[in-house]
């Protein structure tokens, strides 16, 4: 009777050990998870290094961040159209106005924004001649 207990015990004790390590290490993997998600979105690099490839897109009446994220994605602008979502969001960018922009393979999500934000070309160029 005293091995019945013993083997008990150690089978008790090796189940508890073998549940507290699978569940460390499902909360490392989370945790590694959770970070490269957030380094994505706060640390986003360019695509290529600099000085990358210039490309320009035109913007029609009603596209919407998630549509031209697609656009950028499909053309190697950015790495992931649900990131610079996400980015968006952070950013405050809600509506995209109507036009043509110019964005780099080498800028980063904040780069991106910062351009959307200031607008198309075509009203840089505008408020340009008027000073």
């Amino acid at each position: 009777m005293d091995n019945r207990k013993t083997s008990q015990g150690f089978a008790n004790v090796s189940l508890k050990l073998l549940k507290y390590v699978v569940m460390l290490v499902i909360a490392v993997v989370c945790a590694t998870t959770a970070f490269n998600f957030g380094a994505k979105i706060f640390n986003s690099e360019g695509v290529e290094p600099a000085p990358g490839t210039d490309m320009t897109f035109t913007v029609e009446q009603g596209t919407t961040v998630k549509k031209l994220g697609k656009t950028l994605e499909e053309y190697g602008v950015i790495d992931d159209k649900d990131i610079f979502y996400i980015q968006s969001v952070i950013y405050g960018v809600k509506a995209i106005q109507p036009g043509t922009y110019s964005f780099n393979t080498s800028q980063s999500g904040e780069d991106i924004f910062e351009i959307i934000n200031a607008g198309p070309e075509e009203n840089k160029k505008e408020s340009e001649t008027k000073k």
